[in-house]
């Protein structure tokens, strides 16, 4: 479904001659097909929404990256690429909402500072795709102290 919609909205985009969404979204296509290819099956919308993210990851590091460069039109570029990309995720949960996740889970658990492995395997199929993975490390580090 959400191979089909990106597919889509690449030739809506190339219809418009809107150079920018087409190459943004060509990029996202092109490793969904290579995906397939070297998988030798079809992506699931789970697969695709990996995907996006890791693409949403390296444009914020390129990003960074170019705000250091005082690069203009690279800052341009990655931020439209990142609001291009981010309605394809699924709704995104808040800081608040993964904190409560996790006192639910250290509670429950009665977890201590040595059982971070176990904590994070429970708290990611709850949020994968839903919540930026980088920030749970340290929200998971200041509420065990």
């Amino acid at each position: 479904m959400l191979k089909e919609l990106l597919k889509k909205n690449e030739i809506t985009a190339m219809k418009a001659r809107d150079k920018a969404t087409v190459s943004v979204l060509r990029l996202v296509n092109a490793d969904i097909k290579s995906f397939e290819v070297n998988e030798r099956e079809t992506i699931s919308d789970e697969g695709i929404i990996k995907i996006i993210e890791k693409h949403i990851k390296q444009l914020k590091e390129a990003l960074q990256y170019a705000i250091q460069l005082n690069h203009e039109e690279k800052i341009a570029e990655g931020n439209f690429a990142i609001e291009l990309l981010t309605p394809y995720l699924p709704a995104q949960i808040s800081d608040e909402d993964v904190n409560s996740m996790l006192q639910e889970i250290i509670t429950n658990g009665n977890y201590t500072a040595s059982d971070m492995g176990k904590i994070m395997k429970e708290i990611m199929p709850k949020v994968n795709g839903k919540f930026d993975r980088a920030k749970i490390n340290p929200m998971v580090k200041t509420l065990l102290g």
